[in-house]
């Protein structure tokens, strides 16, 4: 009986070798992957690897980052060989097989097969394991005709139903908003927070736009605000911009949320940060120092892999009302926002936030006790894991500090301002790298 083994480096340098069980083998980020491994570039579930006898067949489960296997992205299923290289994201694993018992192969002294029985043998594989063609082919091939007969019509009724289902959504759900299921990383969106579930066509405190939902108001796009087609700037309250353009930073730093938003309430929170910022002049320098340097700014990004923009942000929102080069404090940043991202993934809006809450814990060398209390905490409360791995519950709680509280939404006040700054009061361009 052949097994297969994944070889692999693990976050801490070690080696590590795992066997896969099973028909259905999920490799990701999820906890409750067969196979956890905790890396920022893989997905929630990445790699699926399914078992037919003796034949293991891989295929990507829909990850952000892609997989490759020896070098080649992998699109559709593909059975794996030993020594087959498969690249998660980065994450290079090894596969490694282990047979026992004896050969498959025939001995020399069997005789051989008359043709025809393999020409049948190989349409019995051809349809997969524990499948079989009778040896009657008119007879088969006549029933196949019967089976395309019939299936006419009902392949016609489903065309039917498709186009009404398509122009019931192109007329009548114009004025629906649709949120997409997040299918990826370490916390599923499947399990909504409260934010999530607010259906309500009541308009926020503080806000006067109309909506039909907290994701309304927040156009996939990372356009600024004012340009996304949704209400213009100067119709909204002060939070309704702040909500606005706060959501669309979100969604621009993170690897994978396009739906990311504000609630009306985090935006008031926000709100006196925003206020004491745009009257500094430190701010609208800084602002302009990071666009200045765009390039080198992104480049530093993508070799840690987390987002331009985040980054950018980040080293503006650590030197507060001084001005610096913005620059140089990114690079000093980088190596400690890479290893946190790896730890507390940077998929969605909010991970971001929980990596500048913990950026402290990181520059004394501490990258695994937000992890480690977000893990403890999943296992404690019987909200969902979204709803647990954002700064707002941790806050509220008190499983973060004041201070860690702050720089989160000083952080998210800055990146919000970016978006959009004039709009704001605050004398720089737009920044959107």
């Amino acid at each position: 009986m052949t097994e297969l083994f994944l070889k692999y480096t693990d976050e801490k340098g070690e080696q590590k070798r795992v066997a896969v069980s099973g028909e259905k083998f999920v490799v990701g980020r999820h906890s409750e992957s067969d196979l956890h491994i905790p890396d920022g570039r893989l997905s929630r579930q990445h790699l699926k690897i399914e078992r037919f006898a003796d034949v293991f067949v891989a295929s990507d489960a829909g990850s952000s980052n892609g997989t490759l296997l020896n070098d080649t992205p992998l699109k559709d299923p593909i059975g794996v060989k030993d020594g087959d290289v498969l690249d998660l994201g980065g994450l290079k694993v090894v596969v490694e097989f282990e047979t026992d018992g004896p050969s498959a192969e025939p001995s020399a002294s069997e005789p051989e097969e008359d043709q025809d029985d393999l020409d049948m043998g190989a349409a019995d594989a051809s349809l997969g394991p524990g499948l079989s063609v009778a040896p009657q082919p008119q007879a088969a091939n006549a029933s196949n005709s019967w089976i395309l007969i019939l299936m006419i019509p009902i392949l016609a009724l489903i065309v039917v139903l498709f186009a009404g289902g398509v122009i019931y959504l192109l007329i009548g759900g114009s004025n629906k908003t649709v949120a997409k299921k997040q299918d990826d990383f370490v916390y599923s969106t499947d399990d909504d927070d409260g934010d999530n579930k607010k259906t309500s066509n009541t308009p926020d405190k503080g806000n006067t736009t109309s909506q039909t939902g907290p994701l309304a108001t927040n156009s996939t796009s990372d356009t600024p605000s004012g340009t996304n087609g949704a209400v213009p700037p100067g119709k909204l309250t002060d939070t309704g911009k702040i909500e606005q353009n706060g959501g669309a930073f979100l969604r621009r730093i993170a690897q994978n949320d396009p739906h990311a938003f504000l609630t009306g309430e985090q935006a008031q929170r926000i709100t006196p940060k925003v206020k004491q910022l745009s009257g500094s002049s430190a701010l609208a320098d800084n602002l302009n120092s990071a666009r200045k340097n765009a390039s080198q700014i992104k480049s530093l990004a993508q070799s840690k892999n987390i987002k331009p923009q985040f980054l950018a942000i980040a080293a503006v929102a650590k030197l507060g009302s001084s001005r610096g080069d913005v620059l140089q404090t990114a690079q000093g940043m980088a190596d400690v926002l890479d290893k946190l991202s790896v730890q507390l993934g940077n998929e969605f809006g909010e991970d971001a936030l929980l990596i500048i809450a913990a950026y402290g814990q990181g520059s004394s060398g501490d990258f695994m006790r937000m992890r480690n209390m977000l893990q403890d905490l999943a296992n404690k409360f019987p909200e969902s894991s979204r709803a647990i791995r954002t700064i707002w519950f941790l806050q509220k709680n008190g499983k973060i500090t004041q201070a860690e509280f702050e720089n989160a939404l000083n952080f998210l006040a800055i990146g919000a301002i970016s978006q959009n700054p004039k709009d704001f009061g605050v004398n720089a361009e737009a920044l959107a790298l």
